[in-house]
């Protein structure tokens, strides 16, 4: 017996299709606009439109500094702010439009090992190699497992949005970070070795790899979690014996140092100026071990969240979706380039809906959009609510567990 939606229902659809084709989509491809203005003034014009990011690739340049000067054997200027600001300001003086405030390394010496491949094409080549590779296994990673026109919309969203656009300005690494998330969590079905072994690689950006053992543990991916154990130890040791383990050894204590009492300098001129819990609410008059308690409690919530979508019968996408918003909530320490995790995660969310939108989901997403360019909130009052909207996501698609399976229109009984 075929089932019939009731004509009003119908209406309902049509009348937001037309909405999402007249609102939503121009809107944000009018902010999309907007964000690849602003990287195409960085490279004209620094600051003729919108934050003065000073220079493309600033902060490739903390990457590609800190692997010429490991190769050079110039590890004492590495694990020094100062020295190496002053080091990048010195290289860089004929590319900056104004020197820079302070750009220490903080990475684990594992990230070092990633960068090789790129150290000897130059600052300009390695700059657009990285963001080119990085994009591409990205593009790659969204396609795996999904349907020719979802992947296409998936795709198309992640790639054109302002988040992407910032993290080429800025030369960051979102586009790898994503990519092995979504490599990682897509593969660990049919590859769970090679999956564990892949999202072991994002130690090298311990902040997003928080979350990844509790989702292999809901998972029951006990394979998973062995070679993601094997792959950041492989890429840890890797990174002793090319660069030597002194590095390792001030890493470990500078991260330590760092979770007890912050480095002065690099609250003023880094962290307070990103978009993670802990920023929004000390910028919103929070004292500073509220702020971090909150932190904290994001973490522990968005764990938990982790746990329910990877325990639960939600899709793979969705699980994933869930953790991509949950490790931007969850990281102590995240930027506007970002951002790129959440617009993965809402268009893999979102994927499902083209045909029949929901307003309100569609609004969310659109907020998400927004974010990169309603940024930094040490400048922007109202980026400082950006992690609610993060909050709303993560529920909203776990408020699904609560639903009732329905019946697609048209379907036959």
């Amino acid at each position: 017996m075929s089932i019939h939606a009731k004509p009003g229902a119908i209406s309902d659809v049509s009348s937001d299709r037309t909405w999402l084709r007249r609102c939503v989509l121009p809107a944000a491809f009018v902010a999309s606009l907007y964000g690849w203005a602003l990287l195409v003034s960085t490279f004209i014009r620094p600051g003729s439109i919108g934050l003065n990011l000073i220079a493309p690739g600033t902060d490739w340049m903390v990457f590609y500094g800190a692997v010429r000067s490991a190769l050079a054997g110039h590890l004492q200027l590495i694990m020094n702010g100062d020295d190496f600001t002053a080091y990048l300001n010195r290289a860089f003086a004929d590319w900056l439009s104004s020197p820079l405030e302070f750009r220490p390394w903080f990475y684990p010496p594992s990230f070092l090992v990633l960068l090789l491949p790129f150290a000897p094409l130059g600052f300009i080549g390695s700059y657009f190699a990285f963001q080119m590779a990085s994009g591409g296994l990205l593009v790659a990673a969204l396609k795996i497992g999904a349907d020719a026109v979802s992947g296409r919309h998936v795709t198309a969203a992640v790639l054109l949005s302002p988040a992407a656009a910032i993290n080429i300005a800025d030369g960051q690494c979102a586009f790898l970070v994503a990519a092995i998330m979504i490599f990682g969590i897509r593969w660990l079905e049919t590859r769970p070795v090679l999956a564990g072994a892949v999202l072991g690689i994002l130690s090298f950006k311990p902040q997003f790899l928080l979350l990844v053992p509790v989702a292999l543990l809901a998972g029951r991916q006990w394979r998973g979690l062995v070679a993601a154990a094997c792959s950041t130890l492989v890429l840890a040791g890797a990174s002793a014996v090319i660069f030597g383990a002194d590095l390792w050894t001030w890493w470990g204590a500078q991260a330590i140092a760092n979770l007890a009492s912050p480095e002065p300098k690099w609250i003023e001129y880094g962290r307070i100026w990103g978009h993670s819990l802990w920023a929004c609410a000390f910028l919103l008059g929070l004292p500073d071990r509220l702020a971090s308690l909150l932190q904290l409690m994001a973490i522990a919530a968005s764990a938990a969240a982790t746990f329910v979508a990877f325990r639960s019968s939600l899709g793979s996408d969705k699980q994933l979706a869930v953790l991509l918003a949950a490790a931007v909530l969850a990281a102590p320490h995240s930027g506007p380039y970002d951002a790129i995790l959440l617009v993965a995660a809402v268009a893999l969310w979102l994927a499902g809906e083209i045909k029949a939108p929901n307003r309100s989901h569609w609004l969310l997403g659109f907020g998400i959009w927004l974010v990169p360019l309603v940024s930094p909130p040490a400048l922007v009052v109202a980026a400082r609510f950006a992690p609610l909207l993060t909050v709303a996501l993560i529920g909203l698609i776990l408020s699904e567990l609560r639903e009732p399976k329905r019946l697609e229109v048209g379907a036959v009984a």
